[in-house]
Order: C-alpha cells, then structure tokens, then sequence
C-alpha cells in the first residue's frame, strides 16, 4: 500500500483517507479493550485497506492520454473508498465472555500507531518537498 501512496498517484488525498481509517481503527480498538471483560461484546474491526487494494485495482486501466486536455481513464476518486466498522471475526477467547483477546488487540493497536505514524511522516515528507518545490531548492 505505501508504494502504491507514493507513486502513480496523487498521495495527499490517499493519505487522508488513511489516517481517518487509521483515526477510526483507534478508536474501535480502544473501545474492544474497553470492553475486554463485558459478557456477550462483540469485537469490532475497522475494514480498510482490502477496500482501498480493490479500488486500486479497478483504477489501473492502461490507458495514455496523447493531449493534456484529454481526461485520463482509471484515476478515480477515493469519495467510494471508506473505512467500514464490522464484526471481528474471532471465537471466544479463554475467558468464555465474549471474543476479545487482548494480545491480539494490543498488538493491532501497536501495529495501527505504526501505521499512523508512518503516514504522518509520509505527509511531512511530502509538504516539504512541494515547499522546496515551490521555493526552487
């Protein structure tokens, strides 16, 4: 997915998108951890990056445009792109209350502030190369 932000596209939007996503996951996560000991609580996932790898691969037409005013085929829109709240899909965890684990919830809660965290430095990277850019350095 990062290669896929940093080339072919315009990343800024993309990486908007993902850090809502990422925003998002935060919370679901803290509120699965919150809820580690609540009889019959569902574990909830934030689903994201299966759908944006779908629309990637919908938008790689191969297709060239011979005039700049020509409208180039394949470069969507991330407006349907959107991450999606549903149900993990784990059995019960050694307790019997519910399907939280909490190892596994830590661990993604440590894995989406890697990924937070990479798209923060991501987009810092990114505005000061359009500034240096724009100031001709």
């Amino acid at each position: 997915m990062v290669t896929d932000i940093l080339f072919g596209r315009n990343s800024i939007p993309d990486m908007e998108k993902a850090l809502d996503a990422y925003s998002m996951r935060q919370k679901v996560i803290a509120n699965n951890i919150a809820n580690v000991n609540t009889p019959c609580f569902k574990a909830k996932r934030v689903a994201f990056e299966e759908e944006y790898a779908k629309h990637l691969k919908k938008a790689s037409i191969g297709s060239k445009t011979t005039d700049s005013s020509h409208i180039p085929l394949g470069m969507r829109t991330l407006d349907k792109v959107t991450p999606r709240v549903e149900d993990a899909a784990t059995s019960m965890n050694d307790s019997g209350i519910n399907n939280v684990d909490i190892d596994k919830e830590m661990a993604e809660l440590a894995k989406n502030n890697i990924r937070y965290e990479m798209t923060i430095n991501l987009l810092k990277k990114r505005f000061k190369n359009l500034q240096s850019s724009i100031k001709g350095r």
